[in-house]
């Protein structure tokens, strides 16, 4: 909002400089009583009262003037900031230009509705008429058969017509796009010339019918108004104008549904919350009267802990039966709630109060609602560190394992080793900065380089890579080029062995002479759009090849990570993270009320503080329970050591350098150019066909042979020869799109940015 100086308050010192009462009339000296010229002076009066009165009005004026140009300015900066649609922000527009598309939509729905009802009316009324034909005095039994046949057709064709008005009524709006930034400031321009225009045909109108009048009393009151409007402005700020809060979707985005039925449906689920919440409420204070939560450090006996638990509950709202099986543990109590009434999503979102009611710290109730009992919650609640004492990391040997063979990734809460075999398993591990990630991939990398049956590729756009464990490393990649070599030769590799195994081979057999192959990817997110297309499609093709990718990553919803997780990635390792990331890389939308908490981890401020850096939940093969999990850590001193012992008994070694012309070999020019030209233009989710082939025409003469030509011949002749270099390289059909949404009349060819980095990971034929 636009700020303004505040007002100027003027007061003149000569005469309002001393306030005089009825006991005091005259001005005192310094001592408060009279020297000695009072009496020379006693005979002298104040200012008068017609003096004070035109004093005070000067000085009210003064300050209404000031107002006055105070709110002259406050309504200049708003009308400019309101013409100009500058203060609108992101979010406005945002929803702006949805609403307006959505509102569109909705229209020519309605008019078509309407059109189709219209038309079955007007058959209706035909049918009737017609009807009516066969029923006249000199009608016979031949036209009384004819027209009734003739009303029964123009019926049924009235139906269908209503019918077809129906499903189109039905039909949900699916047309959401998210609007880019280029998108976002045209609307704010189209904005900004709607009020322009609408202001100037309200002056214009105004004006005219004051000037058609003829008189003087109309333009008077205007100017009135705009200078009471103005005065107001400066005298009142909370009148000046102010940004309104971010308006809602007129639809849902999920299904497409007009946003009021889900406010209905919102309002009638808090109702039936509210209703619960006081059932249980009555049936708590039934069971445990008006006691108060009880500490559970406090408690000493299982009793009394099961006490704590339930009043803790039921102090929430929650309508709980009872709370059994409590047990004292290392690292404080565990107890199964059951509830009588209501869902274990109820209990898992009342997690954060019932640290507090418990007296723990943050994120110290763990829940994990049981498959085999809908109703029953296993809680653990920490009081002290779970994995203190913490193991030491596992001593590897030089060539002393083999990638077949599980390793062991850390201890869980209940004691148990995490006991994961990785080949031909695609590794993600996701975690927020300071979670705890290097200990994970450093676990690892330790692991993978004493195998005599396994190598890894270290490629990291930061240059930081495995730290002291790089030098182990088969290939290193740290800059564009190199990463975009190292990952060609990944994915050929991948090729060529499932190439070579026989139709009764499932998978590569990793032997000392042909390693598994691990691609470690650390800081996915600054991978180019194509790099990240590789990456995935090394993980959709490497895994019966043994070639498979160890993805890191600071969270799980950029680009086509969140899109690949469910069907590609075996492994999947979650560290403190953010909320949105738990269901994707869980591969289910109740992972949370499912048990799967790590949002709720802490992660390490510094070295000062670990906090829960290195504890993580794991979905693996044999690992489907949400149990807290921590990670060995193996500090740097000991991991060169290692490095230096491991390069002195010899390092496992393969295809050194990635084989030449593998890009051509894998992926068509063609595809790589369309989506160098989305990456020119700063990757929109859409690019028209001329844009593209704007792009294509500097690659090669023979995306110019058709200059000559009408755009459209040219771009349905380019169309054609971009769909046969795919087919030549075993691709699939890059399809192009019309939108409507653009032009209606004449609707825009073009590719959709999906569509394209989708085609990376086409198969060849």
């Amino acid at each position: 909002m636009t700020t303004y100086p505040p007002e100027r308050i003027i007061i003149d010192v000569e005469t309002e400089g001393e306030f005089l009462t009825d006991d005091q009339p005259t001005p005192n000296t310094a001592s408060g009583q009279a020297d000695s010229t009072t009496e020379a002076t006693a005979g002298r009066t104040g200012p008068g009262l017609g003096s004070r009165l035109a004093t005070g009005t000067l000085g009210l004026a003064r300050r209404e003037y000031t107002a006055l140009r105070t709110g002259v300015t406050v309504l200049k900066a708003e009308r400019a900031a309101w013409l100009n649609a500058s203060e609108e922000t992101a979010d406005h527009l945002r929803v702006d230009l949805l609403n307006r598309r959505y509102g569109t939509w909705t229209a020519r729905q309605s008019s078509e509705v309407e059109r189709l009802e219209e038309k079955a009316a007007e058959l209706e009324k035909e049918a009737r008429r017609a009807a009516a034909s066969g029923q006249g005095d000199e009608a016979t039994p031949a036209d009384y058969k004819q027209a009734a046949a003739a009303a029964a057709a123009l019926r049924e064709e009235a139906a269908a017509w209503r019918e077809r008005a129906r499903e189109i009524q039905g039909q949900t709006y699916t047309g959401h796009t998210t609007p880019s930034d280029g998108e976002l400031e045209r609307h704010r321009r189209r904005t900004a010339n709607r009020r322009r225009v609408g202001l100037a045909a309200m002056v214009l109108a105004v004006g005219g019918f004051e000037i058609a009048v003829g008189a003087l009393v109309l333009p008077a009151f205007t100017a009135i108004a705009l200078t009471l409007t103005a005065w107001a402005k400066g005298r009142f700020p909370n009148w000046r104008r102010e940004l309104p809060d971010v308006p809602a979707l007129a639809y849902e985005i999920e299904s497409g549904k007009p946003t009021k039925d889900k406010k209905e449906k919102d309002k009638m689920e808090k109702t039936e919350k509210a209703e619960k919440a006081e059932k249980a409420e009555k049936a708590g204070t039934e069971q445990v009267g008006q006691a108060q939560p009880l500490r559970i450090s406090q408690a000493a006996t299982e009793e009394e802990a099961g006490t704590a638990v339930l009043r803790a509950l039921i102090g929430e709202g929650l309508a709980i039966g009872s709370v059994t099986d409590v047990s004292r543990e290392k690292w404080g109590w565990k107890a199964t709630a059951h509830l009588i009434k209501g869902k274990p999503a109820d209990l898992v979102l009342r997690l954060p109060q019932l640290d507090v009611a418990l007296g723990v710290r943050s994120g110290g109730v763990m829940a994990q609602p049981q498959m085999a009992a809908a109703g029953s919650v296993v809680l653990r609640i920490l009081l002290g560190d779970p994995f203190d004492p913490m193991p030491p990391h596992p001593v590897y040997a030089p060539r002393s394992n083999s990638i077949l063979k599980p390793l062991s990734l850390g201890p869980s809460m209940d004691g148990s080793p995490t006991q994961v075999t990785i080949a031909g398993q695609n590794i993600m591990v996701i975690a927020v900065p300071g979670g705890g990630k290097s200990a994970i991939v450093r676990s690892l990398a330790d692991y993978i380089t004493s195998c005599t049956d396994a190598i890894v590729l270290d490629i990291d756009p930061t240059g930081r890579g495995l730290g002291p464990l790089r030098r182990l490393a088969a290939m290193t990649a740290y800059d564009e080029q190199r990463i975009d070599d190292v990952l060609d030769w990944a994915i050929r590799e991948a090729e060529i062995r499932t190439e070579q195994m026989g139709d009764d081979v499932d998978n590569w057999q990793v032997t000392d002479d042909s390693p598994a192959v691990f691609a470690i990817v650390d800081e996915h997110p600054q991978l180019t759009k194509t790099q990240k297309a590789k990456v995935i499609k090394l993980g959709r093709i490497g895994r019966k090849a043994r070639v498979t990718v160890v993805l890191l990553s600071q969270d799980a919803t950029s680009d086509v990570v969140g899109d690949a997780i469910a069907d590609v990635f075996g492994i999947r390792i979650m560290l403190p993270c953010r909320k949105a990331d738990v269901p994707l890389v869980v591969g289910s939308d109740t992972a949370i009320s499912e048990g799967w908490m790590p949002h709720r981890l802490v992660p390490s401020p510094g070295d000062w503080d670990l906090a829960d850096a290195g504890a993580f939940y794991i979905v693996a093969p044999g690992l489907r329970d949400p149990i807290l999990r921590k990670s060995t850590f193996l500090n740097a001193a000991t991991a060169t050591l290692r490095t230096q012992e491991r390069l002195a008994a010899g390092t496992v070694t393969i295809t050194p350098e990635p084989a030449d012309g593998g890009d051509d070999e894998d992926i068509p020019p063609v595809l790589m150019e369309i989506r160098a030209a989305f990456e020119n233009r700063g990757d929109p989710e859409f690019l028209l066909t001329d844009q593209v082939l704007e792009h294509l025409a500097t690659t090669g003469p023979e995306w110019r042979k058709w200059d000559g030509q009408e755009a459209a011949d040219r771009r349905r002749e380019a169309v054609k020869a971009i769909g046969r270099e795919l087919k030549k390289a075993g691709f699939p059909s890059l399809k192009t799109d019309r939108r409507t949404d653009l032009n209606k009349d004449n609707p825009p060819s073009g590719y959709w940015l999906r569509d394209v980095e989708a085609a990376f990971g086409g198969q060849p034929e």
